[in-house]
């Protein structure tokens, strides 16, 4: 009997049951990736690194006339307990040639690798692992691949000194220790033959050689005093800075994740809405069973069975499903990197079965109603025809708009806890909607560029011309070469200073403790130009500012000495100011434009910059960067918006996973408004018989069904846009703040979080309402003739 009763009601309420199935899909599939997604992610940049075999420590140098290598250093390093060196060029990206002439595309210099000989593990597309690659082939990073949109079977050219080797490419690799969007550098991976052919004394000097050490040890700081003093040093980082550097990726990762737990959130919402509803509307159907004897356990199992069955078929689905929307979630990030688990599928599976339980309990503490029905229930179909409270404060006799709206807004006064229900599901959706797109507008500004260069008009990058430098005699040329771009910037009527920022690996000592710490100084600029958080800048060249991060790291302060060996022996320098800076995470230190430096021992550059001394308008300066684009010959040249988004380095993915998130909540709302709109009407078929009884036309009907959807979502974007700044600084703030930042102010869109998004998830939900209202347009004046 029981399964009579099951089979025909599953049939008689085909619609409501086939949505019940569609949350069920939906806050499983949630549930699973989400829990597998949240294994994934805080396991996501350790898992990578020793998957690669990183090690604990990372260190890289270029070659110099001592022709050191790790391998005569790192043995006497008594806290290092092994040690794996990679060899690598480093080339200007003019020696990589395209088809059609133009070299290749890259931010920073490029590196060549030997993929054979390598002791790092680099990983395909498909997260397998590539230890090969055929001669006259070569693989790229993830990074070049991106930048020159280059496609398997093209041919490239690859120029030395003497001769040069055409490869045809592979594929792209992940690579776990340039593969962040932060501490990004284009690759190449040669096979041996072609490395060693490469690399061959005439045909590479031997400064354009270098290479990797990957360190193991429990002791990072004995290590960071060791290698300081290894000449050539152009990198020297513990693990964490190497994980540091995945921040902006894992952003995108953890927003992900915040989502999976959003939609988990309103998925158990409407599935507890649903079930009380599905139960409260079966009251009549309760009376009857209990008038011809069933007992309350009986009942409350046959409901319970239902659900059961609903939750089931609904989780399976879920659970295959969990796997693609997972990695789709994730896409953005495991382009770069590869995330994973030991578990494999476990935590999906556990998922699936905290979903059925919660529906089982939503269920049965739904149906203990069960216990307050009788027979006469089953007469006057569940409503008892009595009411002893008030449940509007609005009358219609006082109401100046027409019947339609003053119906609807009576609704969700009357109604207040279904609408509640509503708006806290749509607030929510919209809310984490306009907290990412706080964010985005945010990178996309240029309110951060203090915390990576000082503020100009625009900025150019010339690797080429910057690589140029690095030798004897570089400084010289350096100087000249912005002279003279400055004056013949000049001579065109765009009188400017240009400048650029320079970084340098140097011994620093502090408190009897060593270390080696990038230093970046400013070449034509004076101090007074850059940003401080706190103190006074530094005024000659005995005088340093460092970074919050830095303070911590060398236990330092405002007021302290520590001393910098710049290569002509170690000074002492007194902390005078405290800056921000997102370059290398924070751990830099800002040296005064006096100090002896020389571009020989360089490691790396920010761009050069050129700002107008005539205040020229936003217009005047896009138009000069055209002309200033055509007299250099460069590709690009970048307003600080741009050069700030390309430092950050996240910004597209960042507005691929909003315009992502934005249709995920235009789905959920719409299955929201489908399903509890079902239910009102199923709920109130008797009063809309009644209304067209008196008179009330079908469209009138459907647009009160339409509007009191409209008014939910109006109050719930309302609390969105209100609680979206403050939780913006709540959730996205202290992820700024792991990256170097001690305090930052969000760029508000007011168009975009006031009026545009709101408008979309307004107009998606009176559209989908207006498009379901239309069924009460099958309920006719007769069926009033059911009314006691």
């Amino acid at each position: 009997m029981f399964v009579r009763i099951l089979k025909k009601d599953l049939k008689r309420k085909k619609t409501m049951n086939i949505i019940m199935v569609l949350f069920v899909i939906l806050a499983s599939m949630f549930v699973a990736s989400g829990l597998n997604n949240v294994i994934t992610i805080s396991n996501g940049t350790d898992y990578f690194l020793d998957q690669a075999g990183a090690g604990d420590y990372i260190a890289a140098k270029k070659g110099d006339e001592t022709n050191t290598s790790f391998n005569d250093v790192l043995p006497n390093i008594a806290e290092i307990k092994s040690f794996r060196v990679e060899e690598t060029a480093f080339i200007n990206k003019e020696y990589l040639i395209k088809d059609d002439g133009n070299h290749v595309e890259v931010d920073n210099t490029l590196l060549v690798n030997c993929l054979e000989t390598s002791p790092l593990n680099y990983f395909s597309k498909e997260n397998k692992k590539v230890k090969n690659v055929n001669d006259g082939h070569f693989y790229g990073s993830v990074s070049f691949a991106k930048q020159n949109k280059i496609k398997v079977g093209d041919t490239l050219h690859l120029k030395g000194n003497e001769y040069t080797i055409d490869l045809v490419y592979d594929g792209q690799l992940k690579d776990a220790i340039f593969g962040s969007e932060m501490l990004s550098n284009a690759r190449v991976f040669l096979s041996k033959t072609d490395f060693e052919k490469y690399t061959k004394p005439e045909n590479l000097n031997n400064l354009s050689l270098g290479e990797f050490a990957y360190i193991d040890t429990d002791d990072n700081h004995a290590v960071d005093v060791g290698v300081s003093k290894v000449p050539g040093l152009m990198l020297s980082r513990p693990r964490s800075t190497i994980k540091m550097g995945y921040i902006m990726d894992m952003i995108v990762a953890f927003i992900t994740l915040i989502l999976s737990v959003c939609m988990m959130i309103v998925s158990f919402i409407i599935l507890k809405f649903s079930i009380s509803f599905s139960i409260a509307e079966e009251f009549g159907e309760i009376g009857v069973m209990k008038a011809i004897g069933i007992k309350n356990f009986k009942i409350r199992s046959l409901f319970l069975s239902k659900y059961l069955s609903i939750a089931i078929i609904g989780s399976l689905v879920g659970f295959a499903l969990s796997f693609p929307f997972g990695s789709l979630l994730l896409a953005s990030v495991t382009e770069s990197m590869m995330l994973g688990s030991t578990l494999g599928f476990i935590p999906n599976i556990i998922g699936v079965v905290i979903v059925i339980i919660s529906i089982l309990g939503f269920a049965y503490l739904s149906t203990s109603t069960v216990k307050k029905a009788t027979p006469v229930d089953a007469i006057r179909n569940g409503q008892t025809g009595e009411r002893f409270n008030r449940k509007s404060p609005l009358k219609l006799s006082k109401s100046k708009t027409n019947s339609t709206f003053f119906m609807a807004i009576n609704d969700v006064f009357s109604n207040k806890k279904k609408h509640i229900t509503i708006a806290s599901i749509f607030a929510l959706c919209a809310a984490f909607v306009l907290v990412l797109t706080n964010t985005v507008t945010t990178m996309k500004s240029d309110g951060l560029i203090d915390t990576f260069a000082s503020r100009s008009h625009l900025y150019y990058p010339d690797i080429d011309k910057q690589m140029s430098f690095m030798k004897d005699g570089g400084d010289a040329e350096l100087l000249s070469y912005l002279e003279t771009v400055e004056t013949d910037l000049n001579n065109l009527g765009m009188p400017c200073k240009t400048f650029v920022d320079v970084q340098y690996m140097f011994p620093v000592t502090s408190k009897g403790q060593e270390y080696s710490i990038l230093c970046q100084q400013g070449k034509r600029i004076t101090m007074d130009n850059y940003k401080f958080f706190k103190g006074s800048a530094p005024t000659n060249m005995y005088e340093i500012a460092i970074t919050q991060v830095m303070a911590k790291k060398i236990d330092a302060t405002i007021g302290d000495t520590i001393t910098i060996d710049y290569g002509e022996g170690a000074k002492d320098m007194m902390i005078t100011a405290i800056f921000q800076s997102m370059n290398m995470l924070g751990e830099i230190i800002r040296i005064h434009e006096d100090v002896p430096t020389t571009l020989k021992s360089a490691v790396s550059w920010m761009e050069f910059q050129i700002n107008f001394t005539d205040n020229p308008s936003q217009n005047t300066i896009k138009k000069r960067a055209k002309l200033i684009k055509e007299y250099l010959g460069i590709k690009e040249v970048k307003l600080p918006s741009e050069f700030q988004a390309e430092c950050i380095g996240v910004v597209p993915t960042m507005e691929a996973v909003q315009k992502l998130l934005l249709g995920i909540t235009l789905v959920v709302v719409a299955l929201v408004v489908v399903l509890i709109e079902r239910s009102f009407i199923s709920d109130e078929k008797r009063e809309i018989a009644i209304m067209k009884a008196i008179g009330f036309k079908d469209r009138k009907i459907i647009a009160y069904h339409a509007l009191r959807f409209s008014i939910s979502t109006l109050i719930a974007v309302i609390i969105a846009g209100a609680l979206s700044i403050p939780l913006t600084y709540l959730t996205i703030l202290p992820i700024f703040k792991s990256m170097g930042i001690n305090s930052m102010s969000f760029v508000i869109n007011p168009l975009l979080v006031f009026v545009v998004y709101p408008l979309i998830i307004l107009g998606a939900t009176l559209l989908i309402a207006l498009v379901t209202s239309l069924i009460t347009k099958t309920i006719k004046a007769s069926d009033t003739a059911s009314i006691e």
